[in-house]
């Protein structure tokens, strides 16, 4: 424990008000971590800011190729950064940094109040990182004899920085014991191949999908139908309770009825922090935005003029936000992507500063966002989805149920003209590194995985868009970042019109999956580089297997080395590989690997314990290849007869493709397509199956012992 008094000096109205501020400092072990956290109190007869208060520092001696985790804290890019450089480099509320000797961690465990961040220089002369903890109180003041405690700082020293993320989620939940939604969302918002506002009426756009979702996505957990702007009378923020008649003519009453005849919730865009300059609330609601040096906080837009931002602690905003959404909730809303949140972010990401806040008992910075947060929480319902987007992530842990961590990953834009969207296109290809691509979403994905699930969802892909013109490689890399991410999912295209080929690869990412598969080479891959191999366990009460993504954004082929153990393998284990893309055996191994992805496309593989008799080894009806679609898998050895029970929607068909071991045949080769590898002399067998009724369908494949040469 440690005490120590500063002098501030404040300058209010010119006026110069001096006061101490005493802190103490206080630490315990838990769990194999430090916390550490401090009290500042008030001792003076003045106000007292107690400002950015450096928690902790410390000087780690590492390897010159050392690298650290750099959270943005929102939307903004997140990833790995070498640490050796000119500058520091500055993370929100968690820093991990890693090197050959080992991992060190400082992550704050609380953060609901106060802006946290961490500060880390390379000190090239000694070969160590300086790396500082803060809370930043902002503009707060506290009065004479007030005090107030910082957040709960936690310090993890190990050999794996992954098991270090990992444990840092665990501490979070720990502490706020967030209500996760129960299940991954999925819903349709069109944008990339339809123009609602433009071209075709938005209403008849969304009726029309909705019907074709039904009638060409069957059996599919597929329960929102996302309405993004053009419900709002002239597409302009702060109209949110002006019903467009011009683009939806049946009014929201009549829509939400009509969607949930479908089994469908409706769902809004709403940036619900901004008010257009030009509308009659304004007048109602001007002293209620946030300023800047004595002046409004504008957010200009080429699509609907300048904007203003809401103060979410003042008492006409809290009534304005109440009435929206409680009459949203009355029409049936149950679906909100709350988007533009940096608006009232403060500090993170700092987009928008304002002087201060209406209730000065708030600390500026997360206090105040949660504010904001609590107001739309509270009118929404319990029962209501709430996505965050566009502020900050870790800071809405209890209120939202998912958070946007990456960028608009696969959404398209209306023609709404030159410089304005992908005009004259309405979604663009034919680049990883674009920022509706893949490369945002497997980073957001790559620095978020022990989020998912602990804190909230970490909607880490958003849109999937696959229809042509999208390059089919394109299409498969969308598909595996949605198959192994564990996320939410908005369909972008047309459904009523999607290519018979695109509408096959949709059909493999459901139903929605839980689990987020996690980088291997995140700290191996700092910037410019990116982390291109992911892994996933899957365990099923029949079997357990990896899959493996290896994604490649160049143009030139990559080659990688799959080490087994990486995987939890043991060194001398035997695999049998499956190439799912490619529909393709690659035969046994044994401790490793080697893999070739040609240029701008991803593989995808399952690796599996070889067996020594008749074995699934993959099937084409899911990304997870079993986990969803096969209930059963077994063999009995004095039959000789493998049993396979597989459940897909009522109409689908698919195969199982069936390993089989030399000295085996199939006793009864009737409608199966029996291969032999002519290079282990392996059979794969692919097994056609069609569900018809909703009910499983299960096939029984007996095999007689053959001589081999």
């Amino acid at each position: 424990m440690r005490a120590c008094r500063a002098a501030l000096a404040l300058a209010v109205l010119g006026v110069a008000v001096w006061a101490d501020v005493a802190w103490k400092v206080e630490r315990r072990e838990e769990g194999g971590a430090t916390l550490i956290w401090a009290t500042a109190t008030n001792t003076g007869t003045q106000v007292a800011a107690p400002g950015r208060y450096k928690l902790h520092e410390e000087t780690l001696r590492m390897s010159p190729d050392a690298v650290a985790l750099v959270m943005s804290g929102w939307q903004g890019p997140s990833g790995v950064k070498r640490l050796r450089g000119e500058k520091p480099l500055l993370s929100k509320t968690l820093l991990q940094l890693a090197d050959a000797r080992g991992a060190f961690q400082a992550g704050f465990v609380t953060f609901d109040r106060i802006a946290t961040e961490h500060e880390v220089r390379w000190d090239e002369a000694r070969g160590a990182a300086v790396v500082a903890s803060y809370c930043d109180f902002e503009s707060y003041r506290l009065a004479p004899g007030a005090e107030i405690r910082t957040e709960t700082l936690r310090l993890d020293r190990g050999a794996d920085a992954y098991a270090a993320l990992e444990r840092w989620a665990g501490a979070v939940a720990a502490q706020y014991r967030p209500s996760l939604w129960p299940e991954i969302p999925a819903g349709w918002v069109g944008w990339s191949w339809v123009d609602g506002f433009n071209v075709e009426r938005y209403e008849d756009v969304v009726r029309r999908n909705a019907r074709a979702v039904r009638e060409r996505l069957p059996g599919f957990d597929i329960d929102y139908v996302w309405v993004s702007l053009g419900n709002l009378e002239d597409r302009r923020p702060g109209n949110w309770l002006k019903w467009n008649r011009k683009l939806f003519p049946s009014g929201p009453q009549a829509l939400v009825r009509d969607l949930g005849r479908l089994n469908f919730k409706l769902g809004l865009w709403a940036g619900a922090y901004w008010l257009n300059s030009g509308l009659e609330d304004y007048q109602r609601l001007k002293d209620a935005v946030l300023l800047r040096s004595g002046q409004p906080i504008t957010v200009p837009s080429s699509q609907w003029g300048t904007s203003y931002v809401l103060d979410p602690t003042h008492p006409k905003t809290k009534e304005h936000i109440r009435q929206v959404f409680e009459t949203y909730r009355a029409w049936g809303i149950r679906y909100y992507t709350s988007d533009f949140l940096d608006a009232i972010g403060d500090s993170t990401p700092g987009t928008y500063r304002p002087d201060g806040f209406f209730d000065k008992r708030l600390v500026p910075g997360p206090q105040t966002f949660r504010e904001g947060l609590k107001t739309i929480r509270a009118a929404a319902g319990e029962d209501t989805y709430l996505l965050s987007s566009t502020g900050p992530t870790m800071q809405g842990v209890g209120l939202v149920n998912a958070a946007r961590v990456g960028t608009d990953y696969g959404e398209g834009r209306p023609l709404d003209g030159p410089g304005k969207g992908f005009y004259p296109g309405t979604f663009a290809i034919n680049s990883a590194a674009h920022w509706t691509s893949h490369r945002r979403a497997t980073n957001a994905w790559a620095a978020h995985w022990f989020m998912h699930r602990k804190l909230f969802l970490a909607d880490s892909g958003n849109v999937l868009t696959v229809d042509k013109p999208v390059a089919r490689g394109d299409a498969e890399i969308a598909a595996t970042i949605f198959g192994l991410n564990g996320g939410p999912l908005m369909l972008g295209d047309d459904i009523a019109r999607i290519d018979d080929e695109r509408l096959a690869l949709l059909r493999q990412v459901f139903p929605r999956l839980p689990e987020a598969g996690r980088p291997l080479d995140l700290f191996e891959a700092p910037e410019p580089d990116y982390p291109k191999v992911f892994h996933l366990r899957v365990a099923r009460e029949w079997d357990t297997w990896d899959l493996v993504a290896v994604f490649n954004y160049s143009q030139e082929p990559l080659r990688k080395t799959i080490d087994f153990q990486r995987l939890g393998l043991g060194a001398g284990e035997e695999c049998v590989v499956w190439d799912h893309w490619a529909g393709k055996y690659l035969g046994a191994h044994r401790g490793r690997f080697e893999s070739t992805v040609p240029a701008e496309s991803v593989k995808l593989y399952r690796i599996a314990r070889r067996r020594a008799h008749p074995w699934l080894l993959s099937t084409d009806m899911h990304v997870r290849q079993g986990q969803a679609e096969v209930e059963l898998c077994r063999w009995d050895e004095a039959e000789h007869t493998l049993t396979v029970r597989a459940r897909r929607p009522a109409g689908l068909k698919g195969n199982i493709f069936l390993t089989v071991p030399q000295g085996l045949a199939v006793a009864e080769p009737a409608g199966l397509w029996i291969a032999r590898d002519a290079n282990d002399g392996t059979l794969v067998v692919r097994c056609a199956f069609e569900f018809r009724g909703g009910s499983a369908v299960e096939r029984r494949i007996r095999f007689r012992p053959v001589s081999t040469p």
